[in-house]
C-alpha cells in the first residue's frame, strides 16, 4: 500500500474508534442528554468542514508532510484531551473544545490523503486502489471499534474504560505518523 492509505487507515481507526466514547463519556460521567452529548461531534464536524476548505486552498503551499503534521497533533490533542477529562474529571467543556481539534485536523487529512491515494496509483488501478481505500477504512475503523470495545468491556468497574481507549487512539494516531512523514509529492514517487 501506498504511504497516503496506510496513514489514512491508522487516523480513521483513531478517529472513529475513540469518536463513540465521546457522546458516551459526557452521557455516564457528566449525566448530558443525549442532544447535549452530541456537542462535542457537532464541533468537530464543523471544524472539520472549515479545515477541508483551509486544505484545499492552502495545501499545495502547507504540503503534504505539514499537513499531516499538524493535522495529526490535533488529533493527538483531541484524543489526549479526551484522556485527560476522563482520567482526572476535568469539565467537559475541556474535551468539547478539544474534539474540535479532532475534526479539524482530520479535516486537513483526510481529503488530501484520499487524493494523494488516486495520485499515487496509475491510470489502470485508480478504481481499485479507491476501492481498496473505502474497504481498508471501514475495516480498520470496524476493527479499531471492535478492539475498543472488547478492551473498554473488560475494564468495567475500574473506571479506566474512557481513558483507556482514548489512549488507543493516541498509539493509532501516532502510528499514522510512520507512512505519513513518508508522503512526498506523488508524481515524484511514480516509476
Amino acid at each position: 500500500h501506498d504511504p497516503a492509505t496506510l496513514t489514512l487507515i491508522s487516523l480513521a481507526g483513531a478517529l472513529f474508534g475513540a469518536e463513540i466514547y465521546v457522546p458516551y463519556l459526557l452521557i455516564a460521567e457528566y449525566a448530558f442528554s443525549p442532544t447535549w452529548a452530541g456537542l462535542g461531534l457537532t464541533a468537530a464536524a464543523l471544524t472539520w468542514a472549515a479545515a477541508a476548505e483551509v486544505q484545499g486552498r492552502f495545501g499545495d503551499r502547507l504540503g503534504n508532510t505539514r499537513i499531516t503534521l499538524i493535522g495529526t497533533a490535533q488529533l493527538l490533542a483531541a484524543v489526549l484531551l479526551s484522556a485527560a477529562t476522563a482520567a482526572f474529571e476535568l469539565s467537559p467543556a475541556v474535551m468539547i473544545a478539544g474534539w474540535a481539534l479532532s475534526g479539524s485536523g482530520m479535516g486537513l487529512m483526510y481529503p488530501r490523503l484520499t487524493v494523494l491515494t488516486l495520485a499515487y496509483s496509475t491510470p489502470q488501478n485508480q478504481g481499485f486502489n479507491s476501492s481498496a481505500l473505502s474497504i481498508a477504512d471501514s475495516i480498520g475503523s470496524a476493527s479499531t471499534m471492535a478492539i475498543m470495545g472488547v478492551v473498554f468491556t473488560s475494564l468495567v468497574g475500574t473506571g479506566a474504560g474512557f481513558t483507556v481507549v482514548f489512549l488507543i487512539s493516541a498509539v493509532l494516531a501516532v502510528i499514522a505518523l510512520i507512512p505519513g512523514l513518508r508522503l512526498g509529492h506523488a508524481a515524484e514517487t511514480q516509476p
